[in-house]
């Protein structure tokens, strides 16, 4: 079977579980990808066949701040070329089936051409009670018409009541929690470690690097290591001018799996990929959401209604972060219920998941069924957090 992967490229989370996926299906299955920019190169890298798009939105933001209207309303980016590109590439390819990482212009040629597709995604829906609810508002009930459409929608982390993209979901009728997908295949990867050192993975947008100046003072005043993953070259450059005795500035890496499974605890901004990287490794996390970007506000506030992690604000950063520091060093709550998340990770393999989902669809399509809820592998029955 042909299956075309279509990638969203804003922030990388989108690509290491869309590479889960493919590295799972490529088993038994044709792959290829749509992607575009640092994704569709690191795609590349990782020896698939990529087809060049464009981007539909363009992330923007300035002082900790995220930009939900600019990043929507863009003139630089229309989601028209988007959907003329893809046209070009799903025509030429004739794929089986399409699976699509909040890339929705490919969900719509998909159902134009009317050609199976899945919709990947941990978030249909975010709650807000400010002057951003009247534009993610509209947004999301457009998003969840092609949402329902889809042959299912793949929500890559744990099932309730621990599922940490919760409040950004609204319950449909075809949702699959198949279990977080990452990167890595974390059963080889069990033993707990810990090397002292406090893990960075703000990444490298501009209005976050107040952050990163802030954790290389702490580090200088208190003497604690910190390694930073900053996903941008001129980013670590400006780092490395100012930077700590005890502060490791790397720009881009390959090895963030060593880099999880052996720091103390993460710092990052709440995307949803780099949280289901810490609960599959068993890390607690301090998280620092943009400011005014919903998504991300809200997998933090789950975060902190599991004790696996503390929550923080741009507004008081100056103030906070160094006692969350402080805090996540001497009380081993955090630790001890992020082991248990990783526990129950286990139980719920997400690649393992999407390989009997796609067998499913197979076997349906040959007998003209429809799939049924995926049945996942383990059973949370037995397990609690606190």
């Amino acid at each position: 079977m042909k299956i075309l992967i279509s990638v969203c490229g804003e922030g990388f989370g989108h690509t290491t579980r869309c590479l889960a996926i493919g590295e799972e299906l490529s088993k038994e299955h044709e792959v290829k990808f749509i992607a575009y920019g640092k994704s569709m190169e690191y795609i590349k890298r990782c020896n698939f066949e990529v087809f060049e798009t464009c981007p539909e939105i363009k992330l923007t933001g300035y002082e900790g701040r995220f930009d939900i209207k600019g990043s929507i309303f863009n003139r630089e980016h229309k989601p028209t070329e988007a959907i003329k590109r893809e046209l070009k590439i799903v025509r030429k390819y004739k794929p089986d089936l399409i699976i699509v990482d909040c890339k929705y212009s490919t969900a719509l040629i998909a159902k134009l051409l009317n050609i199976p597709f899945y919709i990947v995604t941990n978030q249909n829906y975010s709650r807000s009670q400010d002057s951003r609810r009247f534009i993610v508002y509209p947004v999301m009930r457009f998003l969840n018409i092609i949402n329902k459409r889809a042959r299912g929608v793949i929500v890559p982390d744990l099932p309730m009541p621990y599922t940490i993209c919760e409040y950004n979901l609204t319950m449909l009728n075809n949702l699959h929690f198949v279990g977080p997908l990452i990167r890595y295949n974390i059963e080889d990867y069990w033993d707990d470690e810990d090397e002292g050192y406090i893990l960075s993975v703000i990444g490298g947008f501009e209005y976050r690097y107040r952050i990163l100046k802030l954790l290389n003072e702490i580090s200088r005043k208190r003497g604690v290591k910190v390694k930073m993953v900053c996903g941008s070259y001129e980013v670590a450059e400006k780092l490395r001018r100012i930077k700590a005795p005890n502060v490791e500035v790397i720009p881009f890496t390959t090895d963030m799996k060593d880099l999880i499974r052996r720091c103390s605890f993460i710092v990052c901004h709440g995307g949803h990929s780099t949280l289901m990287e810490a609960i599959s490794f068993g890390k607690p996390v301090i998280t620092i959401p943009d400011l005014y970007h919903p998504e991300q506000e809200n997998n933090s506030r789950k975060i902190g209604d599991l004790k696996c992690g503390i929550v923080l604000s741009h507004i008081n950063l100056e103030d906070s972060l160094e006692w969350a520091i402080e805090e996540m060093l001497t009380n081993p709550l955090y630790s001890r219920n992020a082991r248990k998340l990783k526990e129950l990770s286990k139980f719920y393999n997400g690649r393992k998941n999407i390989r009997e989902m796609i067998k499913r669809f197979e076997r349906d399509n040959r007998s003209g069924g429809t799939s049924s809820l995926l049945k996942l592998s383990g059973d949370s029955k037995n397990f609690k957090v606190f």
